[in-house]
């Protein structure tokens, strides 16, 4: 059974292609979510190479989103495109004192990628995080084998802010370099988010 809208939510973020709610027991239990996870060209973006090298047990996955949605620190949402579950946004390390968050997105329908849900994802939690929230700084981490990611966080205003090199591992003898991103409240451009991401 495919996670659906109809779903109760306590959190529901429209954006203009995508809607965001609150990731729940039927997201994680659909058999994509599964899928997605043991994807190696889904995971291999995500900076998870155990993942690619012994694929994820079910207990895993369990109690990875059991953790995640019960903490007070993190924001764990589904992405939802028309009446697709299309992938999760993540508000990790949620700060509130200090004012800030880092941001982490997985679009695992690898039919819709390259149709802007990322960029309209991001905005739209983004603005949630800065108007709603009112958080002052977000972060973000990209590998550098990832560019088109890079893109799609600088056109919302993020900016480069370090590059720690050769960090990620892509394989048993190849690393890369992890981009760190950031942008605070004055430099989001949520109309950025125009263009295909």
């Amino acid at each position: 059974m495919s996670a659906s809208l109809s779903e109760a939510a306590r959190l529901e973020l429209v954006g203009d292609h995508v809607t965001l709610v609150e990731f729940s027991t039927l997201h994680m239990m659909d058999p994509a979510y599964r899928d997605w996870l043991r994807d190696p060209d889904v995971v291999r973006t995500l900076n998870l190479p155990r993942y690619l090298m012994c694929p994820v047990t079910d207990a895993e996955i369990d109690s990875y989103c059991e953790q995640i949605i019960a903490s007070p620190n993190d924001l764990f949402l589904a992405i939802h495109y028309e009446d697709l579950f299309a992938g999760t946004i993540k508000a990790g390390r949620i700060d509130s004192y200090a004012g800030h968050a880092d941001i982490g997105i997985m679009i695992g329908r690898k039919e819709l990628w390259g149709r802007g849900l990322a960029t309209d994802a991001i905005a739209t939690l983004c603005t949630h995080l800065f108007n709603d929230v009112g958080l002052r700084r977000l972060t973000a981490g990209s590998m550098a084998t990832n560019p088109g990611m890079v893109r799609v966080f600088e056109k919302l205003g993020f900016r480069r802010e370090g590059v720690f090199r050769q960090q990620d591992r892509i394989s048993d003898t190849e690393y890369c370099d992890h981009i760190h991103l950031g942008c605070l409240r004055d430099e989001f451009a949520p109309r950025g988010a125009g263009g295909r991401g």
